[in-house]
């Protein structure tokens, strides 16, 4: 029998393979890569967040997140944003691995012709695409508790290139217009499909004193960033991100032909965790008598970070 690779093992091909994807696509990631580095800090990969219509595609997304050792454990929802979240984390007392925190538009909050068009597009995608020999990828490491390495390689390919993918023709811009004019977010999640919308770096791993320093330097390298820190100092989380620049995504137009549309997608985080504390607010320590550190997230701070992608309905077409 085949040696099979173990969820831990999985979990860190699946974050190799789909931060190289984000690389390519994000100039401002590779930037901060190289700020990093010339820091003499560690480039650790806090987190990545996803966006979906398709209630389809966030239930395949959970089980094969599974297979990586990533848990669904707690819900966040965002009614002005018409988004309803949840953190995939490896339930622990480690706070540095790797989690996946995913949005799925709420539908239930849209007008229904507006909802309609949406359900239109994920049906459209969905039928553009063929998850069988993923699905039984899953189900076969579901069985064993691995997969072997010619297995895993498909395995991961599949789930960073094909699931985390819009599929199928381009999204008509009626769509895109009418989603936005109800959430920017909701937009941005149909323009860019569910992939990574922000990868987020761990600041102390950074090497930098703080996130206020590391912003600080972020904006003396020219970064455009959120107006604002979330997370007051000295809380269990701060963060903060760039602004997604604005990229053309191809749309159809009314009368059938190709346009582009300009929406804004994918952005960078930085985030600084500290110290958990109960609901009485007394400190957490670990079993080993080091500090707990705080490992989800903040309904607050998330409100504030979706700014950075946030597409709103453009009505010139820009035909290709």
């Amino acid at each position: 029998m085949p040696i099979l690779l173990s969820p831990r093992r999985l979990r860190a091909a699946f974050v190799s393979h789909a931060t190289a994807k984000f690389a390519r696509n994000v100039p401002d990631f590779v930037r901060l890569q190289a700020l990093v580095a010339a820091q003499g800090g560690r480039f650790l990969n806090d987190h990545g967040a996803i966006r979906t219509a398709d209630p389809a595609v966030a239930a395949l997304f959970v089980r094969a997140a599974r297979v990586l050792g990533l848990q669904r454990e707690r819900a966040y929802a965002f009614p002005a944003k018409k988004l309803l979240s949840f953190d995939l984390q490896v339930i622990g007392d480690d706070a540095h691995q790797f989690k996946v925190f995913v949005s799925e538009v709420d539908l239930a909050a849209f007008p229904p012709t507006v909802a309609a068009l949406v359900r239109e597009d994920c049906a459209t995608q969905a039928s553009a695409v063929d998850h069988s020999a993923f699905v039984a990828l899953i189900a076969q490491a579901e069985a064993q508790g691995g997969l072997s390495e010619a297995d895993a390689d498909a395995f991961i390919a599949h789930f960073v290139e094909v699931l985390m993918a819009r599929n199928g023709p381009p999204l008509r811009r009626a769509t895109l217009d009418a989603v936005a004019a109800v959430s920017g977010e909701a937009a941005s999640a149909l323009a860019l499909g569910p992939d990574f919308n922000h990868v987020t770096i761990d600041v102390p791993s950074a090497g930098f004193g703080g996130i206020d320093t590391m912003t600080a330097a972020m904006l003396a390298a020219s970064f455009r960033m959120l107006p604002v820190i979330q997370g007051a100092p000295g809380s269990k989380l701060r963060q903060t991100a760039t602004m997604a620049a604005t990229m053309a995504t191809p749309v159809l137009e009314a009368d059938g032909s190709l346009g582009n549309a300009q929406s804004e997608k994918q952005f960078v985080e930085i985030i600084e965790r500290a110290q958990a504390v109960d609901a009485d607010g007394a400190p957490l320590w670990a079993d080993d008598g080091s500090p707990l550190i705080f490992r989800n997230f903040l309904a607050a701070n998330a409100e504030k970070i979706f700014d950075a992608a946030s597409t709103r309905g453009r009505s010139a077409p820009q035909n290709c």
